[in-house]
């Protein structure tokens, strides 16, 4: 792996952020991402180890697509 692989990685590695931050950016609790990932709601998350991390990107989605259902516009 060169050097420009390397810097790439960590950058995308950033990008991933942890169900803790999650459930804070959503004002809801852990176990219910948790919950709407077993529903498919949320993501499947992308495991480092025994960590589970979400894509920011995929997060703000989701984010997203509430609001659309909030104004009806599915």
């Amino acid at each position: 792996m060169d050097m420009g692989e390397q810097i790439n990685i960590s950058i995308d590695l950033k990008r991933l952020i942890g169900l803790d931050k999650v459930a804070a950016m959503l004002d809801i609790s852990v176990r219910e991402v948790q919950r709407r990932i077993a529903a498919n709601d949320l993501p499947r998350p992308v495991k480092i180890g025994r960590l589970s991390k979400l894509p920011m990107e995929e997060v703000l989605g989701y984010i997203d697509r509430l609001k659309r259902q909030r104004n009806g516009n599915h």
